[in-house]
């Protein structure tokens, strides 16, 4: 699991995460995988994000798969008690 810690210097840190979201960001045709790759180097140069040893960070992908399975599930379970209902009506 990552650890988010404060920068050493806030606004050295903000400046530049600003300067790589301009630079790199997508709708300003830069490459939104270099954007993040960015950021990233940023974060880990100031201290602010860090694994143990060993750990494997999560992606964004793995969050949305997660989250797409559980509101899918969610919403199997809601259908599955409004049947149920339904069917004791009759």
């Amino acid at each position: 699991m990552n650890t988010r810690r404060e920068p050493r210097d806030p606004a050295a840190y903000r400046r530049e995460r600003r300067q790589a979201v301009l630079r790199h960001h997508p709708d300003k045709g830069g490459d939104p995988d270099e954007m993040l790759r960015a950021l990233d180097e940023i974060d880990r140069r100031h201290g602010v994000t860090g694994s143990a040893p060993g750990e494997q960070s999560v992606s964004a992908e793995q969050v949305a798969a997660v989250a797409v399975t559980t509101l899918a599930g969610v919403a199997a379970i809601g259908l599955s008690v409004a049947m149920s209902l339904l069917g004791r009506r009759r």
